[in-house]
């Protein structure tokens, strides 16, 4: 390669370059991907997917709905705990949510606050909760259940009953045992719901209040669905219903629906220890919930009494979250065990957890391992080299004690197509590196450049005088040697330098020419030669 000037240093500064690109990059997407994880752990789940509209309610008189039961023909409702005597009935609604019929009345004084209503296992007997007590004022001393046929064709019996303590207590949810006996589940806005049951016979009429039992306590899953009440609404249980097979029991807040599966009718059992499945609800006030005559599918209804005037009461369905799949292999013994996956029996909102813990892990990760480059690729020596020494990790040049020659100049002494001492020659050159100038040699002989430039002053010798000089170097001034055309001396070699030969016009010939014998500082130099190396001559 022809030409003056310095080579790539190595291309070094491109090596960093790309290697602070390719870094940067990895930081980047690496903080993409922690920040995508941490939005998916922090913002909470999206809103439940809108419910199937089944009919609207328009009806002045159930603006407060609270129970709902689903029958072969329509629906039948009641009011949360209200003042207006025409509210306090038992509704029956046709598929079109029009009222039918006349309302039931209540037997007695009526009640208090209703809040719930189930049917019996064998779809015969409709149970009224008459059980909520959120006032804060007095408190209720006992609550009531009513029941009444489901036809509606006699009126509702009173059925009063009171906690095993004596404190009174919240209560939204009611469900029916195998044996017909009412189960109640307390509200809770935090903490664990209890459950109870008549303690005994129950008493029915204008009697005094049968003691009721606690039979155990429900711990609802913690989820995210948004609802009008935050984290409160997530765990407050407003209502519970079972399926018409009695498999199942649902329990629902103002934000979800959570299935358990009942085995052998034992309702606490099902309740108390077993994992349920969520079904995200989207009521904007849902106190009601109930399943479809064939069981396949969630019912809710809002209590409209905190919703504006106009805004509309609809009965909305929901499919329920569908068991997850696994299969089961008999024991010895007879006993299946599943052979599902561990992550087979991950819900769906812990698979989305593992899920966002792993894009984490991995932005971490990339993070690291692009802060990690960059810091090396800043730590990591430039090096750079010229005529006369090698450069320094910042760049500067470095000492002049024993400076290594570029590429295609400087070197280790004797290297290779370099000059070597003849018998015969005055002085000779300084040993010269691979096609040039080594390091200098003693007596303060330059180390000649890269492609025959010249030394610069200072590095490894004075510059050479002006006047003898060619394209390359000519004679030294003052105790250096003038490097010649592609290294010191001569070409690809170490003989001396040659003044140029003067043409019979007195002008210097065209750089590349042969130069004539000359003297250098240490006395006439040797003949010039051709080939690469020993005397120098032409390339």
């Amino acid at each position: 390669m022809l030409g003056g000037g310095d080579p790539p240093a190595c291309d070094t500064k491109r090596m960093r370059r790309f290697l602070a690109l390719i870094t940067g990059a990895l930081s980047l997407l690496g903080a993409v991907a922690v920040a995508i994880g941490v939005v998916l752990v922090v913002v909470p789940s999206p809103a439940a997917a809108e419910g199937q509209k089944r009919c609207t309610v328009t009806d002045d008189r159930l603006r407060e709905l609270s129970g709902l039961v689903a029958t072969e023909t329509g629906y039948i409702v009641i009011n949360d705990g209200t003042d207006v005597e025409s509210h306090k009935r038992v509704f029956f609604l046709d598929a079109d949510c029009e009222v039918v019929g006349e309302p039931v009345r209540y037997s007695v004084g009526g009640p208090l606050d209703t809040e719930d209503l189930a049917l019996s296992p064998d779809g015969e007997t409709l149970w009224i909760a008459d059980t909520g007590d959120n006032v804060t004022g007095d408190r209720r001393e006992r609550v009531a259940v009513w029941s009444m046929p489901v036809s509606g064709d006699e009126r509702p019996v009173l059925h009063r009953l009171a906690y095993p303590d004596g404190e009174p207590r919240d209560a939204e949810a009611l469900v029916i045992d195998d044996d017909g006996v009412p189960v109640i589940v307390t509200k809770v806005a935090l903490g664990k719901a209890e459950i109870f049951t008549v303690d005994g016979e129950l008493p029915s009429g204008d009697t005094e209040p049968g003691k009721m039992k606690k039979l155990g306590e429900v711990e609802l899953p913690t989820t995210e669905t948004e609802n009008a009440f935050g984290s409160a609404g997530r765990t407050a249980i407003t209502g519970a219903a079972r399926s018409p097979d009695g498999g199942r029991v649902v329990l629902r807040t103002y934000a979800d629906a959570f299935e358990y599966d009942v085995a052998d009718g034992d309702l606490v059992t099902a309740l108390t220890t077993t994992e349920p499945r969520v079904t995200p609800l989207a009521d904007p006030f849902g106190e009601a919930i109930a399943y479809t005559p064939d069981g396949t599918t969630f019912l809710t209804v809002s209590d409209g009494g905190t919703l504006d005037a106009g805004e509309p009461i609809d009965v909305l369905s929901y499919a329920p979250t569908p068991r997850s799949e696994s299969a089961s292999e008999a024991n010895a013994d007879g006993s299946e065990e599943s052979t599902a996956s561990w992550f087979d029996s991950l819900s769906t909102q812990e698979t989305a957890y593992l899920v966002i813990a792993a894009v984490g892990l991995i932005g971490v990760g990339l993070v690291g391992v692009g802060v990690t480059g960059v810091v090396r690729a800043r730590r990591r020596p430039v090096k750079r080299t010229g005529a006369g020494g090698s450069a320094g990790d910042d760049g500067s040049r470095g000492s002049t004690d024993r400076p290594r020659g570029a590429v295609y100049g400087g070197g280790p002494a004797a290297g290779a197509h370099g000059a070597r001492r003849e018998p015969g020659h005055a002085a000779a050159p300084a040993d010269n590196g691979g096609y040039g100038g080594g390091r200098p040699g003693e007596g303060g002989r330059p180390a000649a450049g890269v492609y025959g430039r010249r030394p610069a002053g200072g590095a490894g010798g004075p510059r050479p005088a002006a006047g003898g000089q060619d394209s390359g170097g000519g004679r030294a001034a003052d105790g250096g040697r003038g490097g010649g055309v592609y290294g010191g001396g001569g070409v690809h070699g170490g003989g001396r330098a040659q003044p140029p030969r003067r043409d019979r016009g007195g002008a210097a010939p065209r750089d590349g020419r042969r130069r004539e014998s000359g003297s250098g500082p240490g006395g006439p130099g040797p003949e010039s030669g051709g080939g690469f190396g020993r005397h120098g001559g032409r390339y």
